[in-house]
């Protein structure tokens, strides 16, 4: 499988008829899907074929052009066999039907839209259905993104935030050698959470990112917009819509860039994650922590990992965290008795203790070749809109010890964490 990343370039605020035309065929693929939707929820099927023969001429008699209307029958299918998949999940009663939104923007397949390059210029030609006639909106497309916007392939996404307009590219991902050498892969195991945004473990290793200034930040950000509330201030509300995201998201880049350097050091390294399907139901705490929890943009983080990794020629998998923090790294004797604080460990059974973010991330590490053996490295799939590039790669809060990572006393005090 080929691997690809999603870069997002701004469009150059287009004339009013351009405008026009970007408005009224979003509404009309709006509808289409919605249209998909609602014939998938009456049928209680994702079939592609039968949803097609029922969306695709609705979308032609919207007005849509054929390659539009394609791609809303995808879009539709894609939302529907997202729904029943999470049927399966133990946390279905907490899941409903996916309806449309504004943010749903305008499908571009492959035929309905080329990159035109003059130099330094980028245009995106978008067709209008009819022969000879197209769209044509400039792209303001940064220096350092240019030979990756150059090099686009397949479908693409043109959609709306505020009064801008945005183009998601799909950009294949060419591998780059590590430099390390070896036959046996090394695995590093990251372990992601909230009080540490992220823990991650290595042979002669580890590196906390801790999440306390983070959090405050966003605490404080939530009783400002409260008090704004409670004022009718909601023109301040409106003016801070957008900066925590984007904080959050330069955030992400640094954190996963970090990661990604340090596994680029070992031999043939395998970074080990998570799979965090039903976090947010899974996790259960106060009013405070589940807003916390709810806020913070795990998924993101992991796609950021997954696509510098492969750009990195990196390979990443995904283990299943269930008792990663319960289970003793020495022992392997696993109870909740293991973790009597939020961020102690200490085994009942052999008496080994340290920090529980620690362990946890000693375990997923444990759990690497498993995961590789019955699992392909997962480097190829699409980041979300929004994840290309790197936000730089110095983030305060972040140490790197070259402590052996078997001992628990080596690690808490040199990262700031009480010694346990």
């Amino acid at each position: 499988m080929r691997n690809m990343e999603c870069v997002v370039v701004k469009v150059i605020p287009p004339n009013r008829a351009k405008r026009e035309w970007l408005e009224r065929t979003a509404r009309a693929f709006a509808q289409a899907v919605q249209c998909g939707l609602a014939e998938a929820q009456r049928e209680r099927t994702a079939n592609r074929n039968r949803l097609h023969y029922t969306v695709y001429p609705q979308a032609r008699a919207l007005g849509l052009p054929a390659d539009y209307a394609r791609m809303a029958v995808n879009a539709a299918v894609a939302l529907a066999r997202s729904y029943y998949g999470q049927r399966k999940s133990p946390h279905f009663s907490k899941v409903s039907f996916p309806h449309v939104n504004g943010s749903q923007g305008i499908g571009l397949g492959v035929r309905a839209y080329a990159i035109v390059r003059d130099g330094d210029r980028f245009v995106l030609r978008v067709s209008t259905g009819h022969r000879g006639q197209y769209v044509w909106l400039p792209l303001a497309v940064p220096v350092r993104y240019a030979e990756r916007v150059a090099a686009a392939r397949g479908d693409a996404r043109l959609f709306q935030r505020g009064a801008d307009w945005y183009v998601a590219l799909a950009v294949r991902v060419l591998p780059t050698p590590t430099g390390c050498s070896g036959e046996e892969p090394t695995f590093i195991g990251v372990d992601l959470g909230i009080v540490r945004h992220a823990v991650v473990v290595a042979p002669g290793a580890v590196a906390f990112f801790d999440g306390k200034a983070d959090r405050w930040r966003r605490e404080h950000g939530a009783a400002l917009r409260r008090r704004y509330q409670r004022h009718r201030r909601t023109d301040r509300v409106r003016a801070q819509r957008g900066k925590e995201r984007r904080w959050m998201r330069a955030l992400n880049h640094q954190i996963s860039r970090q990661i990604v350097n340090l596994a680029a050091t070992y031999a043939h390294p395998v970074i080990v994650l998570e799979r965090l399907e039903g976090i947010r139901y899974r996790a259960k705490g106060g009013k405070r922590f589940n807003r916390m929890l709810s806020s913070w943009a795990f998924r993101e983080l992991v796609d950021m990992v997954r696509y510098k990794a492969a750009r990195a020629g990196i390979a990443v998998v995904l283990a299943d965290p269930r008792n990663t923090s319960k289970t003793c790294p020495e022992c392997g004797h696993a109870t909740r008795a293991n973790r009597p604080e939020q961020g102690r460990f200490r085994c009942v059974r052999c008496g080994y203790q340290g920090n529980a973010d620690y362990v946890a991330a000693r375990n997923i590490a444990a759990a690497g070749p498993t995961a590789l053996l019955h699992g392909r490295p997962d480097t190829a799939r699409l980041a979300s809109a929004g994840q290309a590039g790197d936000a730089g790669s110095r983030l305060d809060g972040v140490k790197v010890c070259a402590s052996a990572h078997t001992d628990p006393n080596l690690v808490s005090p040199m990262f700031g964490t009480p010694a346990l």
